[in-house]
């Protein structure tokens, strides 16, 4: 499985690189900068039976990374982005009576080629819009979450809307298999076996950048994530409380909003300019005098 998203990966970088239609020596100039955002996902299960069992519902989460920026040909760019977040699912089961709410926690990176267009906000004033396209991948840190039993249901038997009682207890990750003899009462632990901690997705995302100085800018996107590996396996999650359920063979789908701050490739042209106007002061005098001793 990892073998194989590998590969599929490997040759998106390979088409990232065709399409920008140049090398990286041509990007001796690029843009640094920072983003924040919020996060909205769901779980997308991989059998049909699956979905009829479990309800999805979309899950709040947020993030934050670092980014850079390589000018290319052809109003193409190439941004690789590194960060983290916090992102989960929430499902609901037992005749929708229980729900599962899950927080995970990630390092993430992306690579994305970008295509920009002109665009004039004012008279003295011009950015871009753009969409762009690439690989993310995941690594899976640590997560917790919350079970809540008890609420309404219809009863499939008679029609009839129904009150289950329950409450409601915490739970943190662990990445491990679930002794069958516990040392300590453990109902408050989730053993996950199986899973793949390494999670592969594709971005597509679009936005327009608005300048504020001659070397700064703001970028807002909007980007979906659609992911391609499954948290694990149908039997990977495992909880004492009777009666609890759980299916980790699902993938994630991710919408984002972003906001990134930039200070753009005319920063690093203009510090370079500076130190060089510097020597060349430091050097006059020196010509003078050897002008006048010879």
């Amino acid at each position: 499985m990892v073998r194989s998203v590998y590969r599929m990966y490997s040759k998106y970088l390979i088409l990232i690189l065709f399409l920008s239609g140049t090398n990286f020596s041509y990007s001796q100039k690029f843009a640094v900068g920072a983003k924040a955002g919020a996060t909205l996902s769901v779980s997308s299960f991989g059998d049909k039976d699956d979905q009829d069992s479990f309800t999805n519902l979309w899950k709040p989460g947020y993030f934050f990374a670092g980014l850079i920026n390589f000018p290319l040909k052809k109003n193409f760019s190439f941004q690789t982005e590194a960060g983290f977040s916090q992102r989960g699912r929430k499902i609901k089961f037992n005749k929708e009576t229980w729900v599962n709410e899950a927080s995970y926690h990630f390092l993430d990176g992306s690579m994305l080629l970008r295509k920009s267009y002109p665009l004039q906000w004012s008279t003295d004033v011009r950015g871009t819009w753009f969409f762009n396209i690439g690989p993310k991948v995941s690594y899976w840190l640590n997560g917790k979450g919350t079970i809540t039993t008890g609420g309404k249901y219809v009863d499939p038997d008679d029609g009839i809307t129904k009150i289950s009682t329950g409450g409601a207890y915490d739970y943190k990750i662990k990445f491990s298999q679930a002794p069958e003899i516990p040392d300590a009462p453990d109902f408050n632990t989730m053993y996950l076996t199986d899973v793949n901690r390494w999670l592969f997705g594709l971005d597509f995302g679009v936005g327009v950048d608005a300048p504020t100085t001659a070397l700064q800018r703001f970028v807002f996107e909007v980007r979906f994530t659609s992911g391609h590996t499954f948290y694990g396996n149908t039997g990977s999650a495992f909880n004492r409380t009777l009666g609890f359920r759980d299916n980790m063979r699902a993938n994630e789908k991710i919408i984002s909003f972003s906001i990134d701050y930039t200070l753009n490739k005319e920063l690093h042209e203009g510090l370079k300019g500076k130190s060089t106007k510097k020597d060349v002061k430091k050097t006059k005098p020196r010509k003078n005098i050897d002008s006048v001793l010879h």
